[in-house]
C-alpha cells in the first residue's frame, strides 16, 4: 500500500511552514496543502521553491481569513471575514455561484505563486459541505488534479484511495499512527492520512485551539524507525503523483 501523509495548513503561520519543512525533510511527510491569501503563504511559497520534491496542493478555505474574490456575500460575515465553522456548517442557503468564484480565485492566486499544483482538499473538511462538494469536484476535474476524498473510500484513476483524520488530537504516538494505517491495509492500494505538524509560534496560538498537539505530531513523523516500520508491514511512503502511474 502507498501512504500519502499530508501536512495541511501551509501557509497558515511561518512556524507552521517550518514544521512542515522539518517533517518532510526528516520525516515521512512528502505531501502539504496551501493556504492560499493566509499571512504566511510568501514564506511558505519560498520553502516550497528550496524543498521541491514536497509537493503541494491547495488547501480550500471557506470557513478562516478573508475572501480572495468580491461580492460573495452568501460566503462572509457581518465583518465581511469568511464564516466560522459553525455558521459555515448550518449554512444551507450559500449561492454555488459565489462558491466556484471564491474556490477558483483561491486556486488561481496559488498557481499564481509559481508552485505547481499536486491536488486538492478542503480546511475543516469544507469540501464535504453538500453544497461545496459538487464545486469541488468540478474543479478537481477542470485542473486534472486529485481531490481529497470525501468519504473514507473512493476512486481515482481506476485506484482505490483511502482517507484517515484520525492522526488528531492530544493522545497520539507512533503506534497508534501504525494502528491507523494497519486499519486500511489490504482495504486500498493508496490512502492518505491527514496530519498537522507545526513549530507552535504566536500567531498559530491566536490562529488555531489546535496548536500545542501539533509538536507532538510532528514529533512522531520525525521519529527515525518510523519508515522502517511502515516497509515492515508492506507500506511505502508516497505523494498524489502515485495515482497517476
Amino acid at each position: 500500500m502507498k501512504l500519502i501523509v499530508n501536512a495541511d495548513d501551509f501557509g497558515l503561520t511561518r512556524g507552521v511552514n517550518l514544521g512542515i519543512i522539518e517533517a518532510f525533510q526528516q520525516g515521512i511527510v512528502r505531501s502539504t496543502t496551501l493556504m492560499a491569501g493566509m499571512p504566511a503563504e510568501l514564506h511558505a511559497a519560498e520553502l516550497s521553491r528550496q524543498n521541491p520534491e514536497l509537493k503541494v496542493g491547495i488547501h480550500l478555505r471557506l470557513t478562516t481569513g478573508q475572501a480572495m474574490a468580491e461580492d460573495v456575500y452568501s460566503l462572509i460575515d457581518s465583518t465581511g471575514q469568511l464564516q466560522n465553522q459553525t455558521m459555515f456548517w448550518e449554512n444551507k442557503t450559500m449561492s454555488t455561484q459565489e462558491i466556484e468564484k471564491e474556490l477558483r480565485a483561491q486556486v488561481e492566486h496559488f498557481l499564481k505563486l509559481g508552485i505547481e499544483l499536486s491536488h486538492m482538499d478542503g480546511h475543516h473538511h469544507c469540501h464535504r459541505h453538500p453544497l461545496v462538494a459538487p464545486v469541488a469536484q468540478k474543479l478537481s476535474d477542470e485542473y486534472q488534479v486529485p481531490l481529497r476524498p470525501i468519504n473514507e473510500l473512493t476512486q481515482y484513476k481506476n485506484k482505490s484511495l483511502g482517507f484517515s483524520d484520525k492522526f488528531y488530537g492530544d493522545n497520539l504516538t507512533t503506534e497508534s499512527l501504525l494502528d491507523i494505517v494497519k486499519h486500511y491495509l489490504g482495504r486500498v492500494q493508496v490512502l492518505e492520512l491527514m496530519t498537522h505538524p507545526a513549530l507552535v509560534d504566536e500567531p498559530l496560538l491566536k490562529t488555531s485551539r489546535y496548536a500545542s498537539a501539533r509538536t507532538r505530531e510532528l514529533a512522531i513523523l520525525t521519529t527515525p524507525n518510523l519508515p522502517q516500520k511502515l516497509n515492515n508491514i508492506g507500506v511505502t511512503i508516497s505523494d498524489y503523483s502515485c495515482l497517476n502511474d
